[in-house]
């Protein structure tokens, strides 16, 4: 078993080294083509399709979305899964998909892989921060992985100067059928300066880091302010916890 582990490990070190010249590909709903041509799209893919979690996204709307919007959107990988279950559940739909991501790196990426599947056709992809409503901060990316980002500096990360986007702005007075908030920490800022947007919140996944009680009992007062009550279970991931909230 030991021997098996090794190699086991050995071949996915290699596979994800070499997936820029031999890209695997997968094909969503038999059509929808997802290629896993680095090592970062790998990792993403494991985050979100690979994690029973965001498959409840399934069945969970009572109906078609009209807006759907990805804060922290990574590769698009979130925004694709959403895509693929609201077909699977309602056939033909139609959302709007507004993803924002601070990362320049990963802009380009969500963009080829929305528009290589096919899914997200009404797609508006965003490049900047989320939180506060103005100003500017520094995002400190990881060397080896662009898809670890935080606004506290690390061991070899490198500082990336990003614009606050309002999302007042972006988004308008809609109401927004589902929200994804994966933000690196960043969700206490976005629920305490944005208490409208989220009364205009139907269903909230979210990933919470941890932070002092104080805050944390903030955040839940807000959402229950707002009109959002915890659903299911929440899971402890990889030091923080995923969460599910709907309007009560």
């Amino acid at each position: 078993m030991e021997s098996y582990s090794r190699i086991d490990r050995w071949r996915s070190f290699l596979y994800r080294r070499l997936a820029r010249w031999i890209t695997c590909e997968v094909k969503l709903l038999g059509q929808h083509p997802l290629a896993l041509d680095n090592k970062f799209q790998v990792n993403s893919l494991q985050d979100v399709f690979c994690h029973p979690f965001y498959w409840q996204l399934y069945n969970w709307l009572p109906e078609p979305p009209r807006l759907v919007v990805d804060l922290g959107a990574h590769c698009g990988h979130f925004s694709m899964l959403a895509d693929v279950c609201f077909r699977t559940q309602f056939g033909a739909v139609d959302p709007e998909y507004l993803l924002v991501e601070p990362n320049p790196k990963l802009t380009p990426v969500i963009r080829r892989n929305l528009q290589k599947s096919g899914l997200c056709p009404r797609f508006v992809l965003e490049q900047g921060l989320v939180g506060k409503r103005n100003g500017t901060d520094t995002l400190w990316v990881s060397s080896s992985n662009y898809l670890s980002a935080s606004l506290q500096r690390g061991e070899a990360t490198n500082g990336v100067t990003s614009q606050y986007l309002d999302l007042d702005r972006l988004v308008g007075a809609r109401a927004i059928q589902l929200l994804k908030v994966d933000i690196e920490g960043a969700e206490y800022d976005l629920i305490a300066n944005y208490p409208a947007l989220f009364q205009r919140v139907d269903r909230l996944m979210m990933e919470i880091h941890t932070a002092s009680p104080e805050r944390t009992r903030a955040l839940n007062a807000s959402l229950a302010a707002a009109g959002l009550r915890p659903f299911g279970r929440t899971l402890d991931h990889a030091g923080f916890q995923l969460a599910m909230f709907q309007r009560a």
